[in-house]
């Protein structure tokens, strides 16, 4: 019963007593937010950091450590970890290294290390385990698995020895963290919202989920040009069960119309629930593609190119095959095997490509291209390409340089098949039509296009064009000679404003007598509803006419009718229009294409009040039906990120003229800007959408 000697018992078993770690903080909210990290949402609040960048950790012991004590941290990835991998990472602090990330010791303060850890610039991307390891003259204990050690470790744009830096700071805000964009569907600048959700709850998982369904080795993780060619493959089904599935007809009863979806966090969440995801066309692939980038920290953009060539027979040149009846030509579908899509989605990532010659500099946006149109080593992909080398003609560079040289810079030949002798002859050569404008969203809180044109390629018929062609045929041998002398030009002028659709309009076949002599034009036009891809639906207006031509300009002028194309529109908001022309002096041939992107109705938005956070609100949608019939099983959604959760409603029959009005209530979850979009649809009326900024007050 000697209190002094108890304490002395005490004090030395304390001494001698083996040193353990108890606890492991991973002080997330200060890391988060140092890696740009914090706006990644989740319930358990795990550790999200960037590779090339220090993050830090807090470990309490059982005692103070002493110098003599030996103790290091370990992380791990996968399952059958190994240090000469990078799947198992060991850091001690007794000046010994092993691998390419580090650690060291900031501040001791009685039981508590306060520990900074920098991970590889080339480190495996993904879900990493901790434990501490305490070694002593007994062996090596270490502290139990646990949830709350573990992180995620994503690519840095912010570190300059990372493959993916962007040393912009405007730049890294608007291709990693901005989760809000705009794809575009016409060269004026119209299109749709798209709903990125890259921080959205469960987004992160299912992008890792993605890579491991591809079966792609954790060692090449931590190459930013493998993780996006095999992003590239898995975002469409084709051939790996991979996200999206492809549909580009009007059937879509089995599946979502690519028209309904507004983003890409409902179809992520779908497929790790579900499997691969109906139905997508080329923008919702690029945007799903997009999230996955930027989710893993790869700046990534949406990038529309109108009159994009798809070019199926590897030449680099698109080839258009007119049929000659009598005096007419008609645009052969069947033996076109080429195509020009009115505008196509593809994403850019921007990397460094260490895997190309240095000296080539062709670091910098790369085109990566998830739509399933051509195979890449035996999968639906494309890209990394990169665009310095496609400007520069430079085709013989990894990964698919001629197809995307095609689809921005091919010429189009214009053939006329003889029926009887199944010989073809050179029309002409259109070197402008394809690639006709590039365009991505300006950087901002801003819907403005960016026109990225010459990015691609050089204005037409400056030298440096002509350079680039040059380099382009000497790798494919693809010029042709033809006789460019005309006589008589022809055009095909379309309305200046957008036709909305069920409305009449007029258009212009334009003709100019080059020469000195009067022409007799016999001509030919043909209007089509069409896929924007550019395949026939159906035929609705077929028109002869006949011409005498002075040497100067006239024109034909055409009307076009709602009555007759919309029973053939479908869901569909695009005509076609093909004017063929001979010129009975000279048996001159003529061709001109136009197509007509028609305007659907428009949904009107309306808020009960001011928003502020954790208040009610409610929010108002509204459609009109404009057109002079009923529409059928109609289907309409509404989301706002950090605003609304994403709510569906189904409306048996809207008839004509009638209105309807969905109220929705709502709590704001966060102050600052954000955006709402509501989309409509059915079966003969796609692509009725809106979106709609809002501040919400703290």
């Amino acid at each position: 019963k000697n209190p002094s000697w108890q304490k002395t018992v005490l004090r030395m078993l304390k001494v001698v007593a083996t040193l353990e770690c108890v606890r492991v903080d991973m002080m997330q909210n200060e890391n988060k937010s140092d890696h740009h990290c914090h706006l990644y949402e989740g319930k358990n609040n795990i550790l999200i950091v960037r590779r090339a960048q220090e993050f830090q950790m807090t470990l309490q012991f059982n005692q103070p450590v002493n110098p003599s004590d030996n103790f290091q941290i370990e992380f791990y990835i996968g399952i059958d970890d190994n240090v000469l991998n990078g799947t198992k990472i060991i850091i001690s602090f007794d000046g010994s290294q092993t691998g390419n990330w580090t650690g060291r010791m900031i501040q001791q303060q009685g039981d508590a290390c306060v520990v900074g850890i920098t991970p590889s610039a080339d480190a495996i991307i993904g879900k990493y385990y901790t434990s501490v390891a305490v070694i002593g003259s007994n062996g090596i204990s270490r502290t139990q698995k646990d949830s709350g050690t573990d992180f995620y470790l994503l690519f840095n744009a912010w570190a300059s020895n990372d493959e993916v830096y962007m040393p912009n700071e405007e730049e890294r805000q608007e291709y990693v963290m901005n989760e809000n964009g705009f794809i575009y569907e016409e060269e004026s600048g119209d299109g749709r919202q798209w709903f990125y959700g890259q921080f959205v709850e469960g987004i992160l998982d299912a992008c890792f989920q993605i890579l491991d369904d591809s079966h792609m080795p954790l060692v090449n993780r931590g190459d930013a040009v493998k993780v996006c060619r095999i992003g590239s493959a898995m975002m469409n089904s084709q051939d790996d069960r991979g996200v999206l599935v492809g549909n580009w007809s009007d059937d879509y009863s089995l599946g979502t119309a690519p028209t309904f979806w507004l983003g890409s966090d409902q179809i992520l969440l779908q497929y790790v629930n579900k499997g691969p995801v109906s139905f997508a066309q080329c923008w919702v692939y690029a945007g799903t593609f997009n999230t996955f980038l930027r989710c893993l920290g790869i700046p990534a953009r949406v990038i529309t190119n109108f009159n994009s060539a798809h070019d199926n027979t590897g030449n680099i040149v698109t080839d258009l095959v007119f049929n000659s009846v009598g005096n007419q030509l008609e645009l052969n579908e069947r033996l076109t095997r080429d195509s020009i899509w009115n505008y196509h989605c593809w994403n850019e990532a921007y990397l460094s490509r260490l895997d190309l010659p240095a000296d080539q500099n062709f670091g910098g946006w790369q085109v990566v291209d998830s739509t399933p149109q051509e195979t890449s080593d035996g999968y639906y992909r494309c890209g990394p390409c990169s665009v310095k080398a496609i400007k520069e003609g430079m085709l013989g560079y990894q990964f698919d340089a001629p197809f995307v040289f095609a689809e921005v810079n091919s010429d189009v030949y214009k053939y006329k098949l003889n029926s009887q002798t199944g010989k073809t002859e050179l029309l002409s050569v259109d070197t402008t039509y394809v690639g006709m404008k590039i365009l991505t969203k300006s950087i901002g809180e801003t819907n403005e296009p960016m026109d990225i044109t010459e990015t691609y390629k050089y204005p037409e018929g400056i030298s440096k064009d002509e350079e680039t062609m040059r380099n382009a045929e000497r790798t494919y041998k693809t010029h042709l000679q033809y006789d460019d002398e005309q006589g008589v030009a022809m055009t095909l002028e379309i309305p200046q404003e957008r036709v909305k659709i069920g409305q009449n309009f007029q258009m212009a076949v334009v003709f100019r007598n080059l020469s000195e002599d009067t022409r007799t034009i016999h001509g030919f036009l043909v209007g089509s509803t069409i896929y924007y891809t550019n395949i026939q639906r159906a035929q609705f207006k077929q028109l002869t006419f006949d011409v005498t031509l002075k040497p100067m300009e006239s024109e034909i002028q055409v009307v076009v009718l709602a009555q007759n194309y919309m029973p053939k529109l479908g869901c569909q908001s695009n005509l076609r229009f093909v004017v063929t022309a001979k010129s009975m002096e000279n048996n001159q041939d003529m061709t001109a294409i136009q197509i007509v992107n028609l305007k659907g109705p428009e949904l009107a938005f309306a808020m009960s009040g001011p928003a502020k956070v954790n208040q009610e609100i409610f929010v108002k949608v509204e459609f009109t039906n404009p057109f002079p019939f009923s529409l059928h099983d109609v289907r309409m959604a509404i989301q706002g990120p950090n605003f609304i959760s994403y709510r569906e409603k189904l409306y048996s029959e809207i008839s004509t003229g009638a209105s309807i009005t969905w109220i929705e209530s709502c709590v704001p979850t966060r102050s600052g800007n954000t955006m709402i979009y509501a989309v409509l649809d059915c079966s003969v009326l796609g692509n009725v959408q809106g979106n709609w900024a809002v501040s919400v007050q703290a």
